[in-house]
């Protein structure tokens, strides 16, 4: 179970920060969708990008290697023309998906192979087609090429405190022993690997992120249920004993019952097949 800890953190994916609202808007612009295309989602999850996304195609293919993720998709879409596949990036040339508009991956590269995976995504593109990586400025993912940037969060609600971090990863660490680490300083960004990669080179979109994100105690615990890191069979038997300390301390925190959370902008580096 601990191998794979994303078949316990399936329920609560959907409790994770939420990309830009202008994510579906922006692209469908840049990129012309009129829905007829059709999209492949890899590392799809819950379909947290897939459904977001599929009013602007004819049909989207949402992929994931994990059962759960799947059966909570199929759960939460409204949408007959989004297929779900079990697989990872590195199973598509053998499923037989054909050829897509677009590909997208919702902070799911890292977890591939993925120079790999990028050549295996350029061949499934149509020509001209695009593939999206797609995930907060934060995390530090994508295009580090810029000197002197600082990212800072915006103000939150008046009265409403931003999530206290460091009360939970303390936490995290004594029941689990898992300590974050910063990316190491000669870590490969994506911009980098992209220049290198089949495609040559990609575009970067930065778009606002949601500075409108309250939640209450309960759904900062599941956000942090729905990692790799923290998820609920990372706690084995002290999974009730940790709920039940961070429930407290966070209720102890907030004279309003709820917390503010900045998921940072959202960065999308688009690459095209030539």
């Amino acid at each position: 179970m601990i191998d794979r800890p994303f078949r316990s953190a399936a329920r609560y994916y959907r409790e994770r920060p939420p990309y830009s609202a202008d994510l579906r808007a922006v692209l469908t612009a840049r990129l012309s969708w009129d829905g007829s295309g059709r999209l492949l989602d890899v590392g799809c999850g819950p379909g947290t990008v897939a459904l977001d996304l599929a009013p602007a195609f004819h049909e989207v293919v949402a992929l994931d290697p994990e059962p759960e993720m799947l059966a909570e998709g199929r759960a939460a879409s409204t949408f007959e023309h989004v297929h779900w596949v079990e697989g990872g990036a590195e199973d598509i040339p053998g499923l037989g998906l054909g050829w897509f508009q677009a590909v997208t991956l919702g902070q799911s590269l890292h977890r591939t192979d993925r120079d790999r995976t990028l050549s295996i995504v350029h061949d499934v593109l149509q020509p001209g087609g695009a593939m999206l990586l797609i995930h907060h400025v934060v995390r530090g993912f994508g295009m580090p090429e810029r000197p002197g940037v600082t990212f800072s969060a915006p103000r939150g609600p008046d009265g409403v405190p931003p999530i206290p971090y460091e009360v939970i990863w303390d936490a995290i660490e004594r029941y689990t022993g898992y300590v974050p680490s910063t990316p190491a300083a000669d870590e490969e960004r994506y911009g980098a690997l992209l220049r290198r990669s089949v495609f040559g080179g990609c575009e970067e979109l930065v778009l606002p992120g949601r500075a409108d994100v309250v939640r209450t105690p309960e759904s900062v615990l599941a956000m942090f249920f729905s990692t790799s890191f923290a998820a609920p069979a990372r706690f084995g038997g002290r999974l009730d004993e940790f709920r039940a300390e961070i429930l407290s301390a966070l209720r102890g925190l907030t004279k309003t019952g709820t917390f503010w959370d900045w998921p940072g902008d959202t960065e999308v580096l688009l690459a095209r097949r030539r």
